[in-house]
């Protein structure tokens, strides 16, 4: 099986792979755009389960889904952003989104180059401070 995650460790690349419908990561997930339509979540994390996706193009679509009592955080590619769910303004460069409830969920879709926008979402998201 072709393997989703480029990880921090052996442990967290083996937990994910292309054919599973919810894919799950503990630690560091890169989320490439040959990813687009997945629904990537949290679960069984016992700990904080970072995403890293890769760049913003355009016609992208990921969906986050927090699943486990644990930080879920979406991390942009280098100066990219992404909107907050609440306001749909776009938070600053580089700055992850976050949340941590069972239940809560947010689909990102990129209609700009660079920039993440919310399609949908559940809960409470907040963006990285700084």
């Amino acid at each position: 099986t072709e393997n989703l995650a480029t990880a921090t460790d052996a442990a967290t690349a083996a937990a994910v792979s292309v054919t599973e419908a919810m894919r799950t990561a503990h630690g560091l997930s890169l989320i490439h755009i040959s990813y687009s339509g997945g629904i990537f979540t949290n679960e069984g994390a016992s700990g904080a389960a970072v995403f890293a996706l890769g760049a913003a193009v355009v016609g992208v679509e990921l969906t986050f889904v927090v699943m486990a009592a644990q930080e879920l955080r979406i991390d942009p590619s280098g100066t990219e952003t992404i909107a907050l769910p609440s306001s749909g303004a776009q938070g600053a460069a580089g700055k992850y989104l976050t949340a941590d409830a069972v239940g809560e969920w947010v689909k990102l879709l990129c209609v700009k180059t660079g920039q993440w926008h919310v399609a949908g979402y559940a809960g409470t998201w907040a963006h990285e401070a700084g």
